[in-house]
């Protein structure tokens, strides 16, 4: 009998809906922070954007920098918050101590 291995990385893979999530609201953060600039009509945005003819393209393409950049900023501080698969780490995840030794250096004069 054949027995099927699942690949990581799929829809099922704890890390990939842990980056999924973290992006999702990102870019939801990143979307409300448009808003809120437009709202607030931040240096003249808001009359720029309405007195202009693709006032609409210029705030999709302001939204999806906003979007892009804080998704991927909450994707990828999650993942560097998970706390195992480091060098440092002992067995259980924690952080073992440094322990810090001297090295000798000679010091020769010029």
């Amino acid at each position: 009998m054949v027995q099927i291995r699942r690949q990581p990385g799929g829809p099922n893979d704890p890390t990939f809906r842990l980056v999924l999530t973290h992006a999702l609201f990102g870019a939801g953060l990143g979307l409300c922070f448009t808003v809120g600039l437009v709202l607030m009509d931040a240096h003249g945005l808001a009359s720029l954007l309405q007195s202009s003819d693709s006032g609409f393209v210029g705030f999709a393409l302001l939204a999806g920098g906003f979007m892009i950049t804080c998704g991927s900023l909450a994707a990828g501080t999650a993942l560097m918050m998970i706390p195992r698969g480091d060098d440092d780490d002992s067995n259980d995840g924690d952080r073992q101590e440094l322990q810090l030794q001297p090295i000798p250096v000679r010091v020769r004069r010029r």
